[in-house]
């Protein structure tokens, strides 16, 4: 190490030229790093989603969901499967352990469904499986009026804006909702197809036959080849019309006669909305990896272009994600750099020379700009978790060079020539430094090493910190003793002016080094006092914790606030965006209205929330420092809300996570009674204080209609089940007839029914169906009968289960759920029938006990390195007690800034593990060094107190200030950038000041013991040698 030293020292045009490559690279890694909210992570999840159109839940569940479920449950590595049976929607969530790739995982669910799709409904759209990506959730709206008709500005956005937006480079997915689709329709006539003798199926099958393009071989010459294409495919709607149908009397019939061929629409199943009017909405996901605030640039660069020519379009961005996450990252990259700056003074008034001030202030960038080097090699982009670990290592690198800058001004002091204090200051307490170092890798490698969710989420905070705690190391091992080394002689000694700037700051310092020093010789004195002390401040610190509340995840301030509405099963699309327009005219009317930036609604839902009596409001608010809290607003929200009769709400004003914060999962097999059951927790929970939104995902009582076939009646008529379920089918929401191109375009082509004949309930029964006899009312053949049905089917480890969920409010996730735990334990079950906690409460468990086993595993990990450098069990014990001394200082202070324990406060208390220590490492390490040149142990640890005290106290107080604006930044993401700082904050404080008196305390008991015993075997000895 001090050859190392010497060489850096000697050679300052090698270490300046080391240092100018290590910045061009890192400016370099800077630029091409992308900017994501969060780390990459690859959930181990699969998604099936099976579309099977006019199917029930009930008919979903037992011919979809079940039979997928089936052929999955063998599945190697399979951790769970959700599946969710909705209208029209078979969709399951196969979730693996933890370890196994996605990928493959991907491609063993595809095959495991490939052989299953013989047994699914021929009708049935073949399952789709995908990985499920956490950044691929929709970072753009785009939401477009026109003045053109629905059905045509739909298909402008989708041929001409689509393709602009899905080039950009970054972007995934790009899905337009909203506005009209257009669709081919022929409107058939019963009487028409009653009277030339065609049966429903017969003319789906022509259309199909006689309007399509297909190749007919090749003609081969002596010099070419030639290829052959049929041409079959109409240009023109109205040529449809023209196609002739075989009739039962031989003669073939225009289908013009048969019905009439509309060039309509879809059925309008969801209306996307934006400010109080129609829209057709663009949502863009981006691809793995990308940068998405690069991206957003682009995108909004090429509409704007293509909005110039386009003057019957206007375009809003009612939703834009790029700003908050480039916000969130920046905000933690400028809170870094005022804490160098704040650093940089404290270090300044503490020892009042400019010159240490310079030298520690152009260290940090040194190793903050060279870390973006390894993080672009490893394909790191500029996220919340890499961008903190940076920040956060800056507070090692202040404690390291600072510890080597004051301990050679000390030798300075001394009498040593410049470049001998730079060496033998810097060697002397090399070890040290280096035993920080080490700790601080060993606290962050099993971090790093975990392959569970939280483990992918903390691997690029915790390698960030594992590169830039090395190149801390470099630096203060090379450049800060190189230039120390430089420093004039006579600027040894503070100037005047620094001796004026300073003098208050160190009146204050000698007025608490004189009180360290008499607290310091009463703990000497009684050494054992002040260990039970310390042991009984540190229990009542862990009593006290009970006190702090648990969340997953910190509450988020994104400035979005969102109400989910669910009517009576059967209300109509019409009714439903009826619901939408009085919440939509209250937000309006609101005092707040000028803060509100967009209102844009969903009415119809989608993926799983899809139904008609399903909406959702998400109100975003403007970036006004002087805006209302989300809460506030959304609370101000909720009164009108309760007054809307018949409607179920639920509203959410922060980000939303992987699942509700009280989700209640209610396992049986009957339907009806798992939902009284769940209407029994509802109404319990209603009445728990800060519990609020309590909803039953699943309802009964949706009216359906069946169709009960009479068999012996089908087969006189020449029909079976399976045809009679075609035609109905069909007659009601269309069946394919081929398809139709025009431009480069595909549109469906559906055969149906006259809706005067097939759009009322009551006249079902009156369905007219082709037999071999004519038409025949369908009630001639089959009963047809009310029912209820419930809207979904959800199963969880292939067992039907309701689930209750909803939300908090002035209380933390953990306390809402340990309130419905009262609640439900108070309950009586039926045989059979179970009750779990899920949601956040699920992953609180998993995720929490994972993170407490890795920090069990950093603090055994940090006892072998301490104790391999200080070549003693002993030793390393004694230091190690500053973990759980941190404790009296990390709960007053989450108490007191309100800070919950979460993924980020778990964290910070990780990171503790390697920081704390570093000041227990100083002083025993210089005790050793004292003892080992003739000092007894006592005066040996006590100098040592008082020689370190001042770089120990300048470490702790630079490491706090660099912490202070991620503590108490306001800006977008602080609340996760903020716990991390709280419990580092506090922790540092007690486990770094605390630890001056208490770690003496306990060397002194130590030595105590050795030296009696010492004197006892002498006493032995000598007893022996007399007798």
């Amino acid at each position: 190490m001090r050859g190392f030293i010497r060489f850096c020292i000697r050679r300052p045009v090698f270490t300046g030229c080391s240092v100018v490559i290590w910045l061009l690279l890192g400016a370099s890694s800077y630029f091409s790093l992308g900017v994501t909210l969060y780390p990459s992570v690859e959930l181990p999840f699969v998604l099936v989603r099976t579309m099977y159109t006019g199917a029930g839940p009930n008919e979903i569940e037992q011919l979809i969901s079940k039979p997928l479920e089936d052929a999955l449950s063998d599945l190697e590595g399979l951790k769970s499967i959700n599946s969710y049976s909705l209208d029209g929607i078979s969709m399951l969530a196969v979730e693996m352990r933890s370890g196994v790739n996605p990928d493959l995982a991907l491609v063993d669910v595809n095959n495991k469904v490939k052989a299953k799709i013989a047994d699914l409904p021929r009708d049935a759209d073949e399952p789709v499986s995908t990985k499920f990506d956490i950044n691929a959730q929709p970072f753009l709206i785009v939401s477009f009026t026109s003045d053109l008709p629905e059905k045509e500005a739909k298909k402008f956005i989708d041929d001409r804006i689509k393709p602009i937006v899905a080039r950009v480079d970054g972007v995934g997915q790009v899905d337009v909702v909203g506005g009209r689709d257009r669709q081919i329709q022929i409107v058939l006539d019963p009487a028409a197809l009653s009277d030339y003798g065609v049966t429903y199926q017969q003319i789906c099958a022509v259309v199909a036959a006689n309007n399509q393009t297909s190749p007919s071989g090749y003609v081969t010459q002596r010099n070419d080849e030639v290829s052959l294409r049929l041409m079959g495919e109409f240009n023109e709607v109205e040529q449809l019309e023209n196609i002739l149908v075989p009739t039962s009397d031989g003669q073939p019939v225009p289908l013009s006669l048969l019905g009439e061929v509309v060039d309509g629409e879809e059925d309008v199943r969801s209306i996307a909305r934006a400010n109080g009017r129609a829209v057709v909405q663009m949502r863009i996901s981006p691809r793995a990896n990308a940068d998405v605030v690069k991206a957003g640039r682009a995108i909004k660069k090429s509409l704007a272009e293509a909005m110039n020519v386009l003057p019957d379009f206007s375009m809003n961005y009612t939703y834009d994600d790029t700003q908050f996450i480039e916000t969130s990252v920046k905000n933690v990259i400028r809170d870094t750099g005022v804490g160098i700056l704040l650093t940089a003074l404290v270090i300044y008034l503490f020892l009042g020379r400019l010159s240490a001030t310079f030298i520690v202030a152009v260290s940090m960038p040194v190793a903050f700009m060279a870390t973006f080097v390894p993080m672009q090699m490893h394909g790191y982009s500029l996220n919340l978790m890499s961008t903190l670990g940076l920040a956060l290592s800056m507070g090692t690198l202040v404690m390291n060079s600072i510890l080597i800058i004051q301990n050679i001004y000390r030798y300075r002091d001394m009498g040593y020539a410049p470049f001998e204090a730079a060496e033998e200051g810097t060697v002397e307490i090399s070890v040290s430094v280096l035993a920080g170092v080490l700790t601080n890798l060993g606290v962050f490698m099993p971090v790093a090493l975990m392959s569970t969710i939280s483990g992918q989420f903390l691997k690029p905070y915790a390698v960030t910190i594992v590169y830039a705690t090395l190149f801390s190391l470099w630096v203060t091992m090379s450049v800060t003793p190189c230039l120390a080394a430089r420093i004039r002689p006579g600027s040894s000694e503070p100037s005047l002016p620094s001796r004026i700037l300073t003098g208050w700051w160190n009146w204050l310092f000698e007025g608490f080094q004189d009180l360290f020093l008499f607290l310091l010789r009463g703990a000497m004195r009684h050494p054992v006092i002040t260990m039970l002390l310390t042991i009984l401040m540190t229990y009542g610190s862990a009593r006290l914790g009970g006190l702090i509340g648990s969340q997953f995840l910190p509450v988020t301030d994104d400035g979005s606030i969102t109400i989910d509405l669910t009517l009576d099963n059967n209300a109509s699309l019409e009714k439903t965006e009826g619901v939408v327009r009085r919440v939509e005219d209250f937000i309006a009317s609101m005092e707040e209205k000028p803060y509100i930036r967009d209102v844009v609604s969903t009415v119809g839902g989608s993926g799983r929330s899809s139904g008609l009596y399903k909406a959702s409001v998400t109100v975003y608010l403007k970036e006004d420092p002087e805006r209302p809290a989300t809460q506030i607003v959304a609370d101000k929200i909720r009164p009108f809300l309760a007054t809307l009769e018949g409607v179920e709400t639920a509203t959410s004003a922060t980000r939303k996570g992987f699942g509700s914060p009280i989700e209640i999962h209610i396992k049986g097999e009957d339907l009806t009674t798992l939902y009284s059951l769940a209407e029994e927790i509802r109404s319990r929970g209603r009445e728990v204080p800060g519990v609020r939104d309590l909803t039953i995902e699943t309802e009964m009582g949706k009216p359906e209609l069946q169709v009960l076939p009479i068999r012996w009646r089908l087969t006189p008529l020449g029909l079976n089940i399976s045809d009679l379920a075609g035609i109905i089918r069909g007659y009601l929401i269309g069946r394919d007839a081929g398809k139709f191109r025009q431009d480069g375009f595909e549109y469906d082509i559906k055969a149906r029914l006259n809706r005067e004949k097939a759009g009322d309930i009551y006249s079902v029964q009156e369905l007219p169906i082709m037999t071999r006899y004519g038409l025949v009312p369908l009630d001639e053949m089959a009963d047809v009968a009310w029912s209820d049905a419930p809207t979904e089917i959800r199963r969880i480890e292939r067992q039907r289960t309701v689930v209750v969920s909803g939300n908090v409010r002035y209380i933390t996730t953990g306390e809402g759920n340990a309130r419905m735990r009262e609640v439900v334990s108070r309950m009586e079950l039926p045989p059979g029938y179970t009750i779990s906690f899920g949601g956040e409460a699920e992953d609180m468990a998993e995720e929490f006990a994972e993170l407490i086993r890795t920090m069990v595993i950093s603090i055994v990990v940090t006892y072998i390195v301490v104790a391999a450098i200080m070549e003693s069990w002993l030793y390393a014990a004694v230091i190690l007690f500053t973990v759980p001394m941190a404790m009296i200082g990390v709960v007053p202070a989450m108490l007191l800034a309100g800070v919950s324990i979460s993924i980020f406060s778990l964290i910070g208390m990780i990171m503790l593990v390697g920081m704390v220590v570093n000041n227990a490492i100083v002083v025993v390490d210089y005790a050793e060094v004292l003892r080992m040149e003739g000092k007894h142990p006592y005066e040996a640890i006590e100098t040592a107190c008082k020689v370190r005290f001042k770089s120990l106290v300048m470490a702790v107080v630079t490491s706090v200030v660099s912490l202070l604006p991620l503590m108490l930044s306001s800006g977008r993401g602080s609340e996760m950038r903020a716990p991390i700082a709280v419990v580092a904050v506090g922790g540092l404080i007690a486990g770094g000041m605390l630890a001056l008196l208490s770690v003496p305390a306990a060397y002194r008991i130590c030595w105590a013991v050795r030296l009696w015993r010492e004197r006892r075997r002498e006493r032995t000895r000598a007893a022996s040698l007399g007798a």
